[in-house]
């Protein structure tokens, strides 16, 4: 089961309502700034399938956030209600996967990273209705490039430990590490080079992408791909809701990052898509140092585990507010063979059945049973009939 779930958010060159420009507009979405001066923290962070989630206090109440490099901060209407927080502005933005909406962009006064402060941090308003799934990541939103450009942070996956300091020279675990040059555009999204099948190709640096690589179609029109999986269904899940279209996944020979090499992966890629992409995957490989004041990605290598070849039941999944589905079908794999089709009901997974009362929980518990295991059985409802399919894992050849 390889769910893509993306978070960023993207603001669109537009004026809307009250006639900022575009440049008020990033101004106030990029706003924060440390309160202090001298700090070294200390935090730990939990691995929701893929997903860095931190403690960010706000007010009196610590929330779960995402801790996201390509995206803008967002709060929810909760949490501006209990701290009396007004828009400032209406705008139109575009999650990653280009359905867009016009929210409001507003300021927090004070939020806390540990025992660390950021001052007048913008925000965007949302709650995430459009994509349930999201709210089982985080009751808070995101924690963005606007305040990540303000410290040096360090993402240590081993211990589960997110670090953040004032200066580069407190951390800890840069012996023998590797300096990549950050390319930072106009609204503050990090890019580094990254090299596929012996050519380079510009990435987006996007920990709200909970996968490892991800192409534009353009790039992945710039190669022959020997082994390539048609899927239908849904695509990219983003913070304005999902989308319906044709995605591809394909068997990459090599990747190269400051000098490492990786084989065995492989990527999706869409014609949504709007940048190439590497996610907190990167994490598993190395001991993550990001220095954007210095515009540098400091890489510790660790001690690589070979990657196994990609094997999936053919099969995603997705959920409402209601039930967990089925989201996305690949081609030619064991779900499409058995006759599993898009929006059948989940019922259970290898006797593991979906709870009503907490369909976060379920959504999980399945995930990590289909990760697992190499065989399952997946008993589904489809007109109100309940039919179970055998499936078995296969891989690109």
């Amino acid at each position: 089961m390889a769910l893509r779930l993306f978070t960023s958010i993207l603001i669109l060159l537009s004026t809307y309502s009250f006639g900022q420009s575009r440049k008020e507009q990033l101004e106030i979405a990029n706003s924060a700034s440390a309160g202090l001066t001298d700090f070294y923290e200390e935090i730990s962070f939990t691995d929701r399938a893929g997903y860095f989630i931190i403690p960010v206090t706000i007010g009196s109440r610590t929330y779960d956030y995402i801790f996201d490099t390509g995206g803008y901060n967002t709060a929810t209407t909760d949490i501006l209600t209990k701290n009396q927080l007004p828009g400032l502005m209406k705008v139109s933005v575009g999650s990653s996967n280009q359905i867009k909406s016009e929210i409001s962009l507003s300021k927090i006064p004070r939020l806390n990273v540990g025992n660390v402060p950021f001052i007048d941090v913008g925000v965007f308003n949302f709650d995430f209705d459009a994509a349930p799934i999201i709210k089982c990541y985080t009751n808070g939103g995101l924690l963005g490039k606007g305040v990540i450009k303000q410290a040096v942070w360090q993402i240590d996956y081993q211990n589960r430990i997110i670090r953040l300091a004032d200066k580069v020279e407190k951390m800890p675990n840069l012996e023998n590490s590797i300096k990549l040059n950050v390319e930072l555009d106009k609204v503050f999204n990090p890019f580094i080079q990254v090299e596929i099948d012996g050519r380079k190709q510009k990435f987006m640096l996007d920990f709200g992408f909970g996968g490892f690589i991800s192409l534009t179609e353009k790039t992945a029109g710039e190669y022959k791909f020997a082994n390539t999986i048609e899927t239908t269904g849904e695509g990219t899940s983003g913070a304005n809701g999902v989308i319906k279209e044709t995605m591809f996944l394909s068997k990459l020979q090599t990747v190269n990052i400051g000098g490492q090499s990786f084989d065995n992966q492989v990527a999706f890629f869409s014609k949504s898509n709007n940048y190439n992409l590497i996610g907190s995957e990167l994490a598993k490989h190395f001991i993550v140092t990001l220095n954007f004041k210095e515009r540098e990605l400091i890489l510790t290598p660790l001690k690589q585990i070979p990657a196994e070849p990609f094997k999936s039941f053919g099969v995603d999944m997705n959920m409402n507010e209601k039930e967990i589905y089925v989201s996305r079908i690949y081609k030619g794999l064991s779900a499409e063979k058995m006759g599993v089709q898009l929006n059948d009901k989940v019922i259970s997974v290898n006797g593991v059945p979906v709870g009503t009362l907490d369909l976060c929980e379920s959504f999980f518990r399945i995930r990590k049973v289909l990760s697992e295991s190499e065989s399952s059985t997946l008993e589904l409802e489809r007109d109100r009939i309940k039919r179970v399919f055998d499936l078995q894992k296969t891989g690109i050849r």
